[in-house]
């Protein structure tokens, strides 16, 4: 073998070496982990935008209910208010007023419960799917690879860059090692 030839063979080793070398490094290098509060979308004061002005006209649309429920609630509270003296006749029949209330409080706090929650389906789930995927956007332009909700914890994980996973390798270094 000529020294051209041995020189161009250790030059290729070196240089695919280095490349391998430089790839297990980049598999290997630590997660970027990002922290954030996902209960601060919300907030009136420093909330997304289009999301508190969502959460607003839903309050408002679902007023008039919670106003309605909160009157039956005291109508209950002095029908169960027995006065001292009342006659037995009387005394049975605010019981019986008393149940049918309570029915129909329960009837209406169930429907109002379903409706704000379609409700606020419609109106928020769009948001949070854009705000979802701006986040995600976010977290790759400045390199996160793990992103913790703090208002989720200790379930917050929302993005796990695959790359940063270590599950696969420690597998096989783990099936490897214990047959």
């Amino acid at each position: 073998m000529t020294f051209a030839k041995l020189l161009f063979l250790i030059t290729i080793t070196v240089t695919f070496s280095s490349i391998a070398h430089a790839q297990a490094a980049a598999q290997n290098a630590p997660a970027k982990v990002g922290i954030m509060n996902s209960e601060m979308f919300s907030s009136r004061t420093a909330g997304v935008n289009r999301l508190v002005k969502a959460l607003t006209t839903i309050d408002t649309e679902f007023k008039p209910r919670r106003d309605e429920i909160t009157q039956l609630i005291a109508r209950l509270n002095a029908l169960q208010q027995v006065p001292t003296g009342t006659p037995p006749a009387q005394i049975a029949q605010r019981r019986e007023q008393a149940e049918t209330l309570q029915i129909e409080i329960k009837r209406k706090q169930e429907d109002a419960r379903v409706a704000y929650a379609k409700r606020l389906s419609t109106l928020t789930d769009p948001i949070r799917l854009s705000v979802l995927n701006a986040l995600e956007a976010y977290a790759k332009q400045r390199g996160i690879d793990v992103l913790i909700d703090l208002s989720k914890y200790p379930d917050g994980v929302l993005l796990v860059n695959q790359g940063a996973d270590i599950t696969p390798a420690f597998i096989r270094d783990f099936n490897t090692k214990n047959p």
